[in-house]
């Protein structure tokens, strides 16, 4: 070998060795195969440990358990304990308020799936895919009640480390950690977390990430577009089945950023596919209760839970407060905090956190003034501005994230960052504790009964155990709110005539007991009616109705001709009883007078069916509303139901639609083995 050659040659080892000695390595190169992934997965960092992904795991657990967030978190979590326990809340089944009690798993699966439900007089209207989600969850964290108990007592914890988790590309760990802190003890949804309200519960822990998710939307233009608009729309349909103004709210801000925020090419059609999956998989995923919110709108007003009435909304909702309490008053310091970071370092960013505030403020005050007859029938009144003050909270809470604040000593701001956060604390406590939620003590069934309710609220007919979640969200069929209403005119009144045949409509509806209140005449006005048990349970006394109270009633011609033509049952009538169950059965007749009729316990609607000896009959009216079977002479099988294809097919297009929006989510590309609270 040459000179040159010899020379170019020690070149090349001298450059070779002094590279790796500069990088660290010590090893020589041994061939592997070039990796397709971003550079930072395929170039190692200068400084790596021999094992490098062992380490790595080893430093991002360590970096989460000292990460802000997790003292964040464990504070709150201590927080929410505490308070629960204080309260007496803490080891069984929840309910108050504006909380129904919560079925078990296979009955609250049942309520859902169901397409006929005896509520209220009967009705088949879809249930609230609120249901769904309760037995979904329920399934793995050991039934719908453990959810329910889960979101009420630790939604301060679950919404502080959603908010923390939503902010990562906001500002730092630490700033993150206590406006997510503040986030998370918003007096106005520990007002509601005591008073049962599920919805507000559930909007305060979805809100920060769907906003997160909304905005990714908008920016987003890289392959992975589609997993972030399905995972988006998954979470804004399971807030639609609890909040549905809330979720109406996002849309909005989701469409407004759509047409302010510049998009053009690849960018702007992949943002515009990713809007309609936002409108549009949510709507699917929640079939078919959309078709109840367009024809009952009020139920964005009062939102979902038991009926309550509401009392106008003051102008302290401008600080968040839903009721104007002292502890909600508390709320008024996220939003001096907002205002003080707009006065003191304005920044651009900060107008996406004005314009989710500003429509909180103004969903807030269309809920609070307007009034709306309740769902199921009731005295009109406002709505609850918990729902649409979670949103003002999460638009102050990204004002100050994006703040560019003053460096400033921590002497001066530890202190007023610590005594903020205590007073949230102590609202959120004193709001939480001060709310009618309690544990639930089951009672016994004692069949179908008519509950006359103290206050301005109509009387509740109620079959089996009770009231439970969702009964209330059930539209009623025909005219069975007014029939109600009627009834518990005539029960309280003093006229002996009218509550005689009020308890005969009653009975014609297959209740078997009337809850009256305490020091109610009805049973000295009722004569040979009702007979007092002596059952009495606080403030309400159970009477037992002496006259036939089946659910299924055959009923002779006489009696059939005149439930064509009469509004209601004779004190005197007395049809004779079938033992049967609705809404299916089948009853096997014997011979009989012309024009005899069965009579159920049911509103007549669309649905029902009727076979005698296996062919189809056109079904009457009973009574003005009932469902009536007109019978033949002869001996003959009768069989009634009610159909279920519609739902069905619904339920299936609606799992469908759940099923492709999970698996869209789904990211194509590898996740790390662990990621921490950064």
């Amino acid at each position: 070998m040459d000179e040159p050659s010899k020379s170019r040659l020690r070149g090349l080892k001298l450059l070779h060795r002094n590279s790796f000695q500069r990088s660290g390595r010590t090893g020589q190169p041994t061939p592997a195969p070039r990796e397709s992934g971003p550079p930072e997965s395929a170039t190692p960092e200068p400084g790596d440990a021999p094992e490098p992904r062992a380490a790595s795991l080893g430093s991002r657990a360590a970096a989460a358990l000292r990460s802000p967030g997790t003292a964040m978190v464990a504070v709150l979590v201590v927080f929410a304990l505490v308070t629960a326990l204080v309260t007496g809340r803490l080891g069984g089944a929840l309910a108050g308020g504006r909380l129904l009690p919560t079925a078990d798993l296979a009955t609250t699966w049942g309520d859902y799936l169901n397409a006929w439900h005896a509520v209220g007089g009967g009705t088949g209207a879809p249930a609230s895919p609120s249901l769904a989600v309760l037995a979904l969850l329920g399934s793995v964290l050991g039934g719908p009640s453990v959810v329910v108990s889960a979101l009420l007592l630790f939604g301060v914890p679950l919404a502080g480390l959603s908010a923390y988790l939503a902010t990562r590309s906001l500002a730092t760990p630490l700033r993150r950690a206590l406006v997510a802190g503040a986030y998370a003890l918003l007096p106005a949804a520990a007002i509601s977390a005591g008073e049962g309200r599920l919805d507000v519960v559930v909007a305060h822990v979805l809100v920060p990430p769907l906003l997160a998710g909304i905005t990714a939307v908008i920016r987003r233009s890289d392959g992975q577009w589609l997993g972030t608009a399905c995972l988006t729309a998954l979470g804004l349909a399971v807030l639609g089945a609890f909040a549905p103004l809330v979720h109406l709210s996002l849309i909005a801000l989701a469409l407004l950023a759509h047409v302010l925020v510049p998009g053009n090419g690849l960018r702007g059609r992949r943002r515009a596919a990713g809007l309609v999956a936002l409108v549009l998989l949510p709507v699917a995923c929640l079939l078919p209760w959309p078709s109840v919110l367009l024809g009952h709108p009020e139920i964005l007003v009062h939102g979902l839970g038991a009926r309550v009435v509401e009392q106008p909304a003051s102008v302290l909702m401008a600080v968040l407060s839903p009721d104007a309490s002292l502890a909600g008053v508390l709320g008024a310091l996220l939003v001096l905090a907002a205002i003080l970071a707009l006065a003191v370092c304005f920044d651009v960013r900060m107008l996406a956190g004005i314009g989710v505030a500003l429509l909180g403020w103004l969903v807030a005050i269309v809920v609070g003034t307007v009034s709306a007859e309740p769902l199921t029938g009731g005295v009109a009144s406002p709505g609850w501005t918990g729902g649409p003050l979670v949103l003002v909270a999460a638009g102050c809470a990204w004002i100050v994230l994006v703040a560019e604040v003053p460096r400033l000593s921590w002497k001066i701001t530890a202190p007023v960052l610590a005594a903020g956060l205590l007073v949230l604390g102590a609202g959120s406590a004193i709001g939480t504790a001060s709310g009618p939620l309690r544990i639930h003590q089951a009672e016994p069934e004692t069949g179908t009964r008519l509950v006359l309710e103290p206050g301005p609220q109509p009387a509740r007919l109620i079959t089996g155990d009770g009231p439970r979640f969702g009964d209330d969200d059930l539209a009623p069929a025909g005219t069975a709110a007014d029939w109600l209403r009627q009834v518990d005119e005539d029960l309280l009144s003093d006229d002996s005539a009218r509550v005689r045949r009020a308890l005969a409509a009653v009975a014609a509806r297959g209740a078997e007991h009337v809850i009256v209140p305490a020091g109610s005449r009805l049973a000295e006005l009722a004569h040979d009616m009702v007979v007092d048990d002596g059952a009495l349970t606080g403030p309400t006394r159970e009477l037992r109705l002496l006259i036939p109270a089946t659910p299924v009633k055959l009923v002779g011609p006489d009696l059939a001709r005149q439930a064509q033509t009469e509004p209601g049952p004779a004190p005197e009538a007395r049809p004779l009883p079938v033992d049967a169950q609705l809404p299916s059965f089948t009853v096997r007749i014997s011979e009989g007078g012309t024009g005899r009729a069965l009579v159920l316990g049911a509103e007549n609607e669309p649905g029902w069916y009727a076979a005698v000896n296996g062919k189809r009959l056109p079904l009457a009216t009973a009574w003005g509303h009932q469902v009536a079977v007109p019978l033949p002479e002869q001996a003959a099988e009768v069989q009634v139901g009610y159909t279920e294809l519609p739902r069905t097919t619904l339920l299936v297009v609606q799992a469908a639609v759940v099923l492709f929006t999970i698996i869209a989510a789904i990211p194509g590309r590898r996740r790390r083995a662990l990621t921490g609270l950064r």
